[in-house]
């Protein structure tokens, strides 16, 4: 399975691919004929990821839509076969069809609109399979780049807490009542 934008193919890695990539990004590069960037994955995060393995063996079959919720999603540009970031969900959706998305962009391809690229085909893929129906994100007010992107996907920021906290979450409703998301237009270039 993979989604593809005009720049981006975006893959979710299987449990194969997973031990590659977090063992060696670069022999995961090679064995995906990739470019190969020597940037590795750091290691609190191998044996966080490892753990998960471990536990929920179950989640990470090819046969079991669970392990798109757990696994590593890259971003890899077209025209270099380039790892250009990966996002990840927190877990599978709620009973509320909600889910957190984490998105990481490494830092030569920040602010040239591939988070918000990547971020179109998910919101279209999840409003395709219906696997979920909301999409929180969490980003940081000074990030400007990560705003404007938010702000021309249509996320609105999450109320503060009781407390009058404020809020760093952004949700989307991907489809209600209105009509699917899967049209949506949005040039990831112009931020």
């Amino acid at each position: 399975m993979k989604l593809e934008s005009k720049r981006l193919e975006i893959m979710p890695l299987n449990l194969h691919e997973m031990r590659i990539f977090i063992k060696s990004r670069s022999d995961y590069e090679k064995h995906a004929n990739l470019t190969v960037t020597g940037v590795e994955v750091p290691e609190f995060y191998r044996d966080e990821i490892n753990e998960a393995m471990q536990q929920e063996p179950e989640w990470w079959t090819n046969k079991n839509k669970e392990y798109l919720f757990h696994t590593f999603w890259l971003m890899i540009l077209k025209e270099s076969k380039t790892i250009v970031g990966q996002f990840e969900f927190n877990g599978h959706p709620d009973p509320q069809g909600e889910v957190e998305i984490f998105f990481m962009v490494e830092e030569p391809h920040r602010r040239k609109g591939v988070a918000t690229e990547a971020m179109v085909e998910i919101l279209k893929w999840g409003c395709r399979t219906k696997l979920f129906r909301k999409v929180f994100i969490e980003a940081d007010f000074r990030n400007k780049a990560a705003m404007a992107s938010l702000l021309k996907l249509g996320f609105k920021k999450q109320p503060n807490d009781e407390d009058e906290n404020p809020s760093t979450k952004f949700y989307k409703i991907i489809y209600s009542d209105e009509p699917c998301f899967e049209d949506l237009e949005v040039d990831p270039i112009m931020e």
